[in-house]
């Protein structure tokens, strides 16, 4: 599976809580959106479980237009602390009413990987990309299985723009 890696904040959604890249790095305030989703979805997210993605609020190195949704799904946990398989993922984001990263390329090897993201992005309006294996990923698997590829000097925002409150925001459809 290719997908597209999204220039946005890693957020986490739980049963419980929303968290950024880990459970006591609370959120930003371009967050904010995010969370409202959150605050209707939590419900029905099953225990134990995490539904991973992209917070696209706040416009970061790239500018997006038509974007599906402030959150953005790229992976699901479930209790087993296993990554659920992509269909799975696909099945459940559907549930939560949620929309998923773009599938670039499913099939083949790296560099097929590489030539498909080239063949639809460029750096000036794509991060990367994310190659992972099509099925379920235990979590003690996860380094061998999930490789992501990010553009030379991906991060192109200064230091200050994190202490911002007047942040650019992305366009959504």
């Amino acid at each position: 599976m290719v997908t597209e890696k999204l220039d946005g904040g890693n957020l986490t959604f739980t049963r419980d809580m929303m968290f950024g890249r880990s459970v006591d790095s609370g959120t930003q305030p371009w967050d904010r959106p995010a969370k409202a989703l959150w605050a209707m979805t939590a419900y029905r997210i099953p225990d134990d479980w995490r539904v991973c993605g992209e917070s696209m609020w706040a416009r970061r190195s790239i500018a997006y237009s038509d974007l599906p949704g402030v959150f953005i799904v790229f992976g699901i946990w479930d209790e087993t602390d296993t990554l659920l398989g992509w269909d799975d993922t696909v099945d459940w984001a559907r549930r939560l009413e949620l929309p998923v990263v773009p599938v670039l390329y499913r099939g083949g090897s790296l560099s097929e990987a590489r030539a498909a993201w080239a063949a639809q992005r460029t750096p000036a309006d794509s991060e990367g990309f994310v190659v992972r294996a099509a099925g379920r990923i235990p979590a003690a698997e996860f380094s061998r299985k999930v490789l992501k590829w990010v553009r030379a000097e991906h991060v192109r925002t200064d230091d200050a723009w994190r202490h911002r409150d007047d942040f650019p925001v992305n366009e959504f459809a």
